[in-house]
């Protein structure tokens, strides 16, 4: 829920072990391009290891860490901010 989802990720990156496994649940309404966001992924140093896009509500992605990230910024990265109803 962070804004600032590059630094995030380079943290996760950091505390992580060579290999380790980094979740990332989040609502499919806030993917503008899902392809773009895993190549950013790629350019901070994680593996798609499975991703499951099945549900209309939540995407769940799997990573493993596979080296540390390019310092640059990642375009892909960009996530919409969450729209909630009303019920």
């Amino acid at each position: 829920m962070g804004t600032n989802l590059q630094e995030i990720l380079e943290e996760a990156n950091r505390v992580l072990k060579q290999g380790g496994t980094l979740l990332v649940a989040e609502v499919a309404s806030r993917f503008e391009d899902t392809r773009a966001f895993m190549t950013a992924m790629a350019q901070l140093g994680f593996k798609s290891v499975s991703k499951d896009l099945s549900s209309p509500f939540f995407f769940l992605l799997e990573f493993s860490k596979t080296a540390p990230p390019r310092p640059r910024p990642c375009a892909g990265l960009r996530l919409r901010p969450c729209r909630y109803k009303r019920r």
